[in-house]
């Protein structure tokens, strides 16, 4: 398995393909090696409140993680924002999302991770997600910040992960 640390110091947008069974330890191993850096974290598949039980119980420190959480708001009322979290309506609002990436691509984050790609399948149809996919993999690579990209490595998600490894600088396939 490749050390994704090093890999970003190569690439600056990397796509993960995951197998879901090792789903939540890749996320937390991943966090624990950018531990100290600026993070925004936008998360479409678990709340803001499971990903800091997650990575609070594996030491995680989350004070230099902000949050971009698509999911609570589909599930319960929230406000716009928390400490260290900002809600959208839901991970179908490709608009809404990019709109917050831009945003805090201007914060000069050291590391955007997007979890996960493949969740935005079940919103939306495969090319206004590739088409969403190549805008912001564009607006990050005229920043400074990199990125990590998760997809779970399904076949049913290939003809999108085919079409998201054009965008990408590289892609680490993450197999057992």
């Amino acid at each position: 398995m490749s050390d994704i640390y090093q890999e970003l110091q190569k690439n600056q947008v990397v796509l993960l393909l995951v197998p879901s069974a090792e789903y939540n330890q890749t996320i937390v191993k991943n966090m624990k090696k950018l531990a100290g850096k600026n993070v925004c974290y936008i998360t479409l598949n678990k709340t803001f409140d499971s990903l800091k039980e997650l990575f609070n119980k594996n030491k995680i420190d989350t004070k230099d993680i902000v949050f971009i959480d698509a999911i609570s708001s589909t599930i319960k009322k929230t406000p716009g924002q928390t400490e260290g979290a900002y809600f959208i309506s839901s991970p179908g609002a490709l608009t809404e999302i990019a709109i917050s990436v831009d945003k805090f691509l201007r914060h000069n984050f050291d590391y955007i991770i997007f979890d996960s790609l493949t969740n935005l399948l079940i919103y939306e149809k495969k090319e206004p997600v590739a088409k969403f996919v190549s805008s912001i993999v564009n607006k990050i690579k005229a920043s400074k910040t990199k990125a990590i990209f998760y997809a779970l490595s399904l076949k049913e998600q290939s003809d999108l992960i085919e079409q998201t490894s054009m965008f990408v600088d590289k892609v680490i396939n993450i197999e057992k």
